[in-house]
């Protein structure tokens, strides 16, 4: 379960609405990658985007849906990888809560019957620290592949 402190770096790392690279089917070589626009980081730290229910990453998610979300912003000098595992959302309410007109680029409206919601659990956050030069977790699910250092700052271990 992430806690608040997790919740806090993951939004201070990533501003929404923002792109990132979606990648799918992650054990296939090579695996499928698109841009996707994140709608929000919930307070649960769930990450969600809206889809079309024709992607290829749509379809590769109904088989396999682990996924890897890749941002990079050169300006404020954010590298961040997150592993998650992505869900078919249906809920009206929160659609109304994402939409906007730059949508109809792709749909024919809320009611369009190819939209969908995609939700993201993250199961571990790591980025690039640019002042330490090193990568850093955030989050992770298994706590065993953690460890902090002397200076409470959390490591990946084994990377």
């Amino acid at each position: 379960m992430k806690n608040t402190e997790d919740i806090k770096k993951i939004k201070s790392l990533i501003d929404t609405p923002n792109v990132v690279m979606m990648a799918t089917r992650l054990q296939k070589i090579p695996f499928s990658v698109c841009p996707m626009t994140i709608q929000e980081l919930d307070e649960q730290g769930d990450i969600w985007f809206i889809s079309s229910k024709n992607s290829g990453h749509f379809k590769d998610i109904e088989h396999d849906n682990k996924v890897q979300l890749i941002y990079a912003d050169d300006k404020a000098q954010k590298y961040i990888s997150i592993f998650g595992n992505a869900t078919h959302v249906v809920d009206k309410k929160k659609l109304d809560e994402f939409w906007s007109p730059q949508l109809l680029q792709w749909f024919t409206g809320k009611d369009d019957p190819n939209i969908a919601l995609l939700n993201v659990n993250i199961s571990s956050v790591s980025y690039w620290n640019s002042q330490l030069y090193k990568l850093e977790s955030v989050f992770s699910k298994d706590n065993s592949a953690i460890a902090k250092n002397e200076t409470g700052n959390i490591n990946m271990q084994n990377y």
